[in-house]
């Protein structure tokens, strides 16, 4: 009789959403099997934009509720702290289809030669993906069992992170233009050029910045406590790697000290990083 671990049954069906994300078995539909075909971008951009209306409306109806312009009989009998959970919710939905959506027309509108369905973000990676189901997943316990466990203060809070990191984002995508890619880039393109005015003359990784704080400010917004710490540490190691490695290749890309000089008047504005990578190089063979 076969033997099924629960992480690899988890592993799986993680790997099937991924699969359906990244539209796998689409072959034979040439507008949707690619990543360039218009018909796998229209798609994304449905459904996102569908969810993105839908929670506009109901985080209306429910602050409408709050505020006793409507009445809660909507909804059944829903108490104070459930209403605003679930206006939470809504506000984080919100964020989440707002943040793929930008993703996606901040490429086309500053670099559109890049620019496909993958732009949206949507298929990340499997850590982001399950990152997400488990911040849902806290959320519903909170929901069903905690729902008086709440802080408006912290949800505030969120919307801070929330908003700096996008703008933050976004600034950093459009100043960088046709320099900009999801990916780091191992070889210099014609028009790839080290970037160095704007939000970049005072933060050399802008839009890894605002990514790391609007992550970290979604979980806020929810009031999950776990994931806000999982959300903050995974963000934190990830980028702790990736800016290592970009900065070595950004350094062979831009050599004779110009990409030296830079860095130090930067900062990189995650937490601790700068240390992490100063002692990295120390501990570097010469």
């Amino acid at each position: 009789m076969p033997h099924f671990h629960p992480l690899t049954v988890l592993g799986r069906r993680l790997s099937f959403l991924q699969s359906v994300l990244a539209f796998d078995g689409w072959g034979g539909y040439p507008q949707f099997e690619d990543d360039k075909g218009h018909g796998r971008v229209a798609l994304v951009a449905c459904i996102l934009s569908t969810i993105l209306g839908a929670n506009i409306v109901l985080c209306l109806q429910l602050t409408l509720m709050q505020r006793g312009i409507l009445s809660t009989e909507l909804f059944g009998e829903w108490d104070g702290d459930t209403l605003q959970l679930a206006l939470q919710w809504t506000v984080y939905v919100i964020v989440l289809c707002a943040f793929h959506l930008g993703e996606f027309f901040t490429t086309a509108i500053f670099n559109p030669s890049v620019t496909t369905a993958d732009s949206f973000m949507v298929n990340h990676s499997k850590a982001y993906t399950a990152a997400a189901l488990v911040s849902w997943i806290e959320f519903g316990i909170r929901l069903c069992f905690f729902p008086g466990r709440n802080s408006t203060r912290v949800f505030a809070l969120g919307m801070i992170f929330v908003a700096g990191g996008q703008l933050c984002r976004s600034w950093a995508m459009a100043t960088c233009g046709e320099s900009f890619n999801h990916y780091i880039q191992k070889d210099k393109k014609e028009n790839h050029v080290l970037v160095t005015h704007g939000i970049y003359g005072v933060l050399r990784h802008p839009s890894y910045v605002g990514f790391y704080y609007w992550a970290l400010g979604t979980q806020l917004v929810l009031c999950n406590p776990v994931s806000t710490i999982l959300y903050a540490v995974a963000a934190w190691t990830f980028f702790r790697y990736r800016i290592a490695y970009e900065e070595e290749t950004l350094r062979q890309l831009f050599p004779e000290g110009a990409y030296e000089a830079y860095a130090a008047r930067t900062y990189i504005g995650i937490p601790f990083i700068r240390w992490v990578l100063r002692f990295d190089r120390r501990k570097a063979p010469s």
